[in-house]
C-alpha cells in the first residue's frame, strides 16, 4: 500500500469515529427526552388517580430498564404524602375536610380526619344563646308517640318518649334532656306570650318528677330543667326518656308544638332541637245554640238586654255563663265603667265586673251561680256602659264554661246611642 492510500484512510477513520460518537449522544438525548414525562405524572398524582396511572405508561417504551421502576416508586411516595399535606390544611375550609374524609383508607388520612373533627368541634362549639340554636352538634332527637296526627284531649294525660342519639363518631357527648311546649295558638291567655297551661312530668330513676312548667315561657330558664337528668352518650349510643303531660281545661283547640332539646349541661346552650306538632281538641266544650236580638244600649243610660241558650256535652250541672265585653282595658275602661246584671228568678242581680287575662271586662263564670233557666239552659243578661272611651263599636261575647272547659263564644252587637 502506497503512501497516498494510507493518508486517505487516516483521514476517513476519524470521521467514522466522530459519527459514531454523535449517534450515541443523540440516542441518549432521545431516551432522556422520552423518559422526561414521568416526573410530570408524579406531580399530577395529587390531582387524581388517572394522572398517577399515566406515569409508568409514558416511561415504558424507550426509557432504561431502571426508569419504569423509579417512576412508580416516586408516584406511590407522592400518594402517601398527599393526605399529610391535606391534614396540614384541614382546618382551612370545608373542601379540605371533605378531602380528608374521602380518603379514609389511608392511615395518615385517619389521623388527619380525627384532627379535623376535633378542631372543628372546638372551633364551632355553641355559645350561650337567647333562643335555641339550629346546628345539630352531631346529635339526633326523635319523638316516640307524639307528632302529626296525634290528638291531645284537654284534661287527659298524654304519654310519650324522646330519644337522644350521639351520631358524632369522634367521641362522647354530654347531654341535658329538655322538653317544653312552644307558644300555643289555643292558649287561654293571648296577651303577651301565648303559652299552654298544664303539667309536665319526666320519668327519672327514682320515679316521676314534676317539671317547673309545661311551656318554655319567655326566657331561657326552661333550658336548665334537664341538668339534674344529664347523661353522657358514647359514639353511636342513644338514651330514651319517658314523659307525660296534661293540658288544663282552659286551653282551647289548636296546634301544639312540643320541643325537645339537647342542652349542654349547666350552660343553657341548646346544641340541637326537634319539634313534634300535635292537635289539641276538647270534647267537653259548651256550645251556644241561639242568641236573641239585643235592645239598644244607651251610653250612660239604659243597658242592652238579651238572652242566649247553651248546650254542654257534660250536662248542665257544672255549666256557667260567660259574658265579656270585647272593649279592651287599654282604652282606659275599668270595671267601674261597666254594669252586668243577670236574671235570677224574676229579679235582676248585679255582679262585679273584672278584667280577664286577655283584658276583657266581664263577670267571672264562677260568680254566676243559679242564673240558668230551663232546658236547654238559657241565660238572660243586661249590660250597661257609663262611657266607651276611644273604642269603636261595642261587642259583647257570650258563651259557656263547663268545669273550666271554655266553649266558643257568640257575638252580641247592640245598637249604641251616645
Amino acid at each position: 500500500m502506497n503512501a497516498s492510500v494510507i493518508a486517505r484512510i487516516a483521514k476517513i477513520v476519524p470521521l467514522v469515529v466522530v459519527a459514531a460518537i454523535g449517534a450515541s449522544a443523540c440516542d441518549a438525548s432521545e431516551a432522556a427526552h422520552q423518559a422526561a414525562p414521568a416526573p410530570t405524572a408524579v406531580r399530577s398524582a395529587t390531582s387524581g388517580p388517572a394522572a398517577a396511572t399515566a406515569a409508568p405508561t409514558a416511561a415504558a417504551p424507550s426509557a432504561p430498564s431502571a426508569a419504569p421502576t423509579a417512576a412508580p416508586t416516586a408516584t406511590a411516595s407522592a400518594a402517601v404524602e398527599t393526605p399529610a399535606a391535606v391534614a396540614a390544611d384541614a382546618t382551612t375550609g370545608p373542601a379540605a375536610k371533605t378531602t380528608a374524609t374521602t380518603k379514609s383508607t389511608d392511615k395518615g388520612t385517619d389521623k388527619a380526619t380525627t384532627t379535623t373533627t376535633t378542631k372543628g368541634t372546638d372551633k364551632d362549639a355553641p355559645k350561650p344563646v337567647t333562643k335555641p340554636g339550629t346546628g345539630n352538634g352531631g346529635l339526633a332527637i326523635t319523638f316516640n308517640g307524639l307528632g302529626e296526627g296525634r290528638q291531645i284531649q284537654v284534661g287527659d294525660q298524654v304519654s310519650f318518649s324522646v330519644t337522644w342519639k350521639n351520631d358524632d363518631a369522634s367521641g362522647s357527648r354530654a347531654v341535658a334532656p329538655v322538653v317544653a311546649t312552644q307558644e300555643f295558638e289555643g292558649a287561654q291567655c293571648q296577651r303577651g306570650l301565648a303559652m299552654a297551661q298544664g303539667r309536665l312530668e319526666r320519668k327519672d330513676a327514682s320515679g316521676w318528677k314534676a317539671l317547673p312548667s309545661l311551656s318554655q315561657g319567655g326566657g331561657m330558664d326552661y333550658a336548665g330543667t334537664g341538668d339534674d337528668a344529664a347523661f353522657t352518650l358514647a359514639a353511636g349510643e342513644s338514651r330514651t326518656v319517658e314523659y307525660r303531660m296534661v293540658l288544663d281545661a282552659g286551653n282551647q283547640p289548636g296546634r301544639l308544638a312540643v320541643e325537645a332539646d339537647a342542652v349542654l349541661p349547666h350552660s343553657l346552650t341548646v346544641m340541637t332541637k326537634s319539634v313534634a306538632t300535635a292537635s289539641v281538641v276538647d270534647r267537653h266544650r259548651p256550645v251556644v245554640t241561639s242568641v236573641s236580638a239585643p235592645t239598644a244600649l244607651v251610653v250612660g243610660g239604659a243597658p242592652t238586654e238579651f238572652s242566649y241558650k247553651v248546650s254542654s256535652p257534660d250536662g248542665s250541672a257544672l255549666l256557667r255563663p260567660v259574658v265579656r265585653l270585647s272593649l279592651p282595658t287599654s282604652e282606659g275602661l275599668t270595671g267601674a265603667d261597666v254594669t252586668v246584671e243577670a236574671k235570677v228568678g224574676n229579679e235582676w242581680k248585679s255582679f262585679e265586673v273584672t278584667a280577664d287575662c286577655n283584658g276583657r271586662l266581664g263577670v267571672a263564670p264562677a260568680e254566676l251561680v243559679g242564673v240558668m233557666h230551663g232546658s236547654p239552659v238559657e241565660y238572660a243578661f243586661r249590660v250597661g256602659l257609663k262611657r266607651t272611651g276611644n273604642a269603636g263599636p261595642v261587642e259583647i261575647q257570650v258563651g259557656g264554661d263547663s268545669d273550666g272547659h271554655d266553649g266558643a263564644t257568640a257575638a252580641v252587637r247592640p245598637a249604641v246611642r251616645r
